[in-house]
């Protein structure tokens, strides 16, 4: 054999050696996650693609996360669109899931709510690791955080500041669908009821004579202050939205228990905290905005006290879907606005 040809068989060797026993590179795993607000939402923007750093740093890029330039399906079918495989993670409105999950919407029943929606997104998580986690109430996917949203004041745009019940039930008020609405006509109060969305075109043409609802930093996104005369806030708060952070569980299954593990380690109340700070940052640049706007007024305390009787009978409803669930409602309930209080502190 010539030395040429035992060159040749040799770099043929290597070659299959390098082929058959190099150690496999592991394959990446991306999720594609939907964010259903408008891109420029603080929620698209800051939140999810700090989420994103978080997984991608957490896994040294074994897993990679993808979020849409603009939503890829309406807000309320973004459950229904991870389950059928358009997206494979998304943020969701409780409130469109009211069939499938009772548990979490415990952030969303009346006056269970404060300002501050970290402290309520930090209690909000512990409250559902503690009552609701092992009720099975997310089929089909991984819930990996829970966050609520700044609980919301009493806007007049009238000259009239919102005081009394009595100011309540002899004006219109544009309210939030779900319990603020609700809530306001089993008072009487003639309501008109949209998503925040549409609240600009009702309240901008002078259809109302107030507003409920949104939190404050949508009052001013939605540029509806220029015609709020004044503000009352009470401590307690009418409503505050609540959202669910999941991922298909067909996704989740194809991580690995190594990844799954750093991935929940950057997620669940950590996700839910940040999600709730972020919120919170920006409200408070609203409130600022508002005090310096329009006249603001602290809620007189027999004023709350008559909301807060109003609203229990929506309170009771929300225990009693509870129960169905295998959920200690009532308990729960305390231990929820126990853990707002002490983290307020």
């Amino acid at each position: 054999m010539t030395h040429k040809s035992r060159s040749i068989i040799s770099l043929v060797v290597i070659s299959l050696t390098g082929l058959f026993f190099t150690t496999p590179v592991q394959a990446k795993t991306r999720l594609l996650v939907n964010c259903f607000l408008p891109p420029q939402h603080f929620l698209c923007r800051e939140v999810l693609p700090e989420w994103k750093k978080s997984v991608e740093a957490a896994t040294e890029k074994r897993v990679v996360i993808n979020i849409p330039a603009k939503s890829m399906s309406p807000p309320p079918a973004q459950l229904e669109s991870v389950l059928n495989g358009v997206f494979d993670g998304a943020l969701q409105f409780n409130g469109f899931i009211t069939e499938q999950v009772v548990g979490p919407r415990i952030s969303m029943t009346p006056f269970t709510a404060v300002a501050d929606s970290e402290v309520m997104s930090m209690a909000l998580w512990r409250t559902y690791e503690k009552f609701m986690a092992d009720k099975n109430e997310y089929q089909g996917v991984q819930l990996l955080g829970l966050f609520a949203a700044p609980g919301a004041d009493f806007f007049s745009t009238t000259n009239t500041p919102i005081t009394t019940l009595d100011d309540l039930k002899s004006r219109k008020m544009w309210a939030l669908p779900g319990a603020p609405a609700e809530l306001l006509k089993t008072l009487g109060t003639p309501v008109v009821s949209t998503p925040a969305v549409g609240m600009n075109e009702i309240i901008s043409h002078g259809v109302v004579d107030g507003h409920v609802g949104a939190p404050s930093n949508e009052v001013v996104a939605f540029n509806v202050l220029p015609y709020s005369k004044s503000v009352t806030r009470t401590r307690q708060k009418i409503f505050s939205p609540g959202f669910s952070f999941f991922v298909s569980d067909a996704k989740w299954k194809a991580i690995s228990p190594q990844d799954q593990q750093a991935i929940l380690a950057v997620s669940g109340e950590a996700f839910s905290r940040m999600a709730g700070a972020t919120w919170w940052k920006h409200e408070q640049e609203a409130l600022k905005k508002i005090d310096e706007k329009i006249q603001v007024l602290e809620a007189d305390p027999a004023f709350e006290a008559e909301m807060i009787k109003a609203s229990q009978p929506f309170i009771d409803a929300w225990i009693k879907q509870a129960e169905a669930k295998g959920i200690d409602g009532k308990t729960a309930l305390q231990f929820y606005q126990d853990t707002i209080n002490e983290l307020v502190q």
